[in-house]
């Protein structure tokens, strides 16, 4: 949306969908998330524009995506697109020290050039002989980490009819207790049978059991 807003100064679901390469109907349960957040003005069949506090979270995101794709591109050397999508993959979850801490380096390697050149030949010598095989007993492919990172994050993601196993459920407390009482629980699979606008609980099914849930009772399971 910030992308898009940049370029045309209003977004489109319909435009939001073509650039992820997800259903209009994906985008639709996203946009109402965001509102209800408060990150977005949306309205059915309206532009799309960010709120204040949206355009602020947007901003910082699209720094650490900037500051990602610059490390590995620059440092790491990495190709274009594998930098591109780790960059996307990594850019919600990376928290503001990190971020300060690889502008640093960033910023090192942009001024000392020999500095630049010491880290690209270090990591090249050690990447002759090292892989993830190796290091952690498996190998995910760039494929599989592009599909991963397509899928949706938490429940309130999913749109009637799809479908996702429970990754984990986030926080604590009697919330999470009595998810777990529900039978949702990490590995489960669990469907969204109805998605209601706005407020309105969600209709999901699991174990073969029908139940309802309010959207930040859905924002806590997280999906894989």
């Amino acid at each position: 949306i910030f992308n898009i807003v940049a370029e045309r100064k209003v977004a489109r679901s319909m435009e939001i969908a073509d650039r992820l390469n997800v259903k209009r109907p994906t985008v639709t349960t996203a946009l109402r998330a965001l509102a209800d957040k408060g990150l977005v003005n949306y309205e059915p069949r309206s532009y799309v524009t960010l709120t204040e506090r949206g355009e602020r979270i947007a901003k910082c995101v699209d720094k650490r995506h900037h500051v990602l794709r610059e490390v590995f591109t620059k440092v790491l050397l990495l190709p274009d697109q594998h930098a591109e999508e780790a960059a996307c993959m990594m850019e919600h979850g990376m928290n503001t020290r990190v971020c300060r801490a690889l502008t640093g380096l960033l910023t090192a390697v942009e001024k000392n050039e020999g500095l630049a050149r010491a880290l690209n030949e270090a990591i090249g010598k050690e990447l002759e002989h090292s892989d993830c095989e190796t290091a952690c007993g498996y190998e995910v492919s760039f494929q599989e980490n592009k599909t991963m990172n397509e899928l949706p994050d938490n429940l309130n993601t999913l749109g009637s009819g799809q479908s996702a196993h429970v990754l984990r459920i986030t926080g604590g407390g009697t919330l999470k207790k009595r998810l777990r009482e529900m039978g949702i629980t990490a590995g489960e699979r669990i469907t969204v049978v109805k998605s209601a606008p706005l407020d309105d609980p969600i209709e999901i099914k699991v174990r073969n059991y029908n139940m309802s849930l309010r959207r930040e009772e859905a924002a806590r399971i997280l999906i894989q």
